[in-house]
């Protein structure tokens, strides 16, 4: 049986979840606490047993200003116990299934290991969003940023839109309160350089790398690693080097090329 969850499965969803994704860093704690929605958390039940699952969060792709509604599929998962019995395959097709009635465009996902690219895609998902990634090394004290707060988030839409390429998930104001705060509880914060008072390069951190900087140069870099306290971080941003994320069109027509995707919960 496939079902959305309800409040009362929450505590089996969280069971599989920690089976599934085991965590030391407190993001489980943290994703529940306040990003978990069991009313987009389709299930694979028998009987009492939950056997797999995956989230249909929505978000907004936007192409030359155009946007279309799409699902990201996150926290696909199954039971070991019921593995190779088919159920991943229709929780899939189920989904596809409502994004063709709600009139969404896409079903996109991030596979969490380079292996699962070919596991999705002969269901449709085609490698599509990309980034760039890169080492910094410490060689000075460069340019110093401060740490972002709520009240840079008009900025950071500014610069994410003039940043990221046509193609590219739309992130409104509650998905970058979202963000720093989730970073500042959990990572080592967000940080921004400004021009002018002018908000021109930023970067998410964890421990050990940026999961996402735009506009970061060289000085700039180097300021990230004297205010991280690092000799060397790992840093991902634009680009088309690296595929990240799949997607699967459900709508006729032509596409872009390819898009890019980054800080979702991946």
């Amino acid at each position: 049986m496939i079902r959305f969850a309800g409040p009362q499965d929450t505590a089996a969803v969280r069971r599989l979840w920690e089976v599934c994704f085991p965590d030391e860093g407190g993001f489980n704690d943290y994703f529940f606490a306040h990003h978990f929605d069991p009313s987009v958390t389709l299930l694979s039940c028998e009987g009492d047993a939950l056997c797999a699952m995956v989230q249909m969060l929505p978000y907004r792709l936007e192409t030359d200003g155009r946007k279309a509604e799409i699902t990201y599929i996150y926290g696909a998962c199954t039971d070991p116990a019921y593995r190779r019995q088919g159920h991943m395959a229709r929780l899939l097709e189920h989904s596809f299934a409502l994004d063709r009635e709600a009139g969404r465009a896409a079903s996109a996902l991030i596979p969490a290991e380079k292996w699962l690219f070919d596991f999705y895609r002969p269901f449709g998902y085609q490698p599509f969003f990309h980034v760039a990634r890169r080492e910094l090394v410490r060689q000075g004290s460069g340019e110093v940023p401060r740490r972002l707060t709520a009240a840079d988030v008009p900025q950071l839409m500014a610069l994410y839109e003039a940043q990221t390429i046509s193609c590219h998930i739309a992130r409104d104001a509650a998905y970058w309160r979202g963000q720093l705060a989730m970073f500042d509880a959990l990572g080592r914060g967000a940080y921004g350089w400004f021009t002018d008072e002018t908000l021109t390069a930023c970067a998410f951190c964890w421990a050990d790398s940026a999961q996402e900087a735009l506009g970061l140069t060289e000085a700039q870099g180097q300021g990230l690693l004297h205010a991280l306290g690092r000799e060397t971080l790992a840093v991902t941003t634009c680009g088309r080097e690296h595929a990240l994320g799949c997607i699967k069109w459900h709508e006729e027509g032509p596409h872009a090329p390819f898009g890019y995707m980054n800080l979702m919960f991946n």
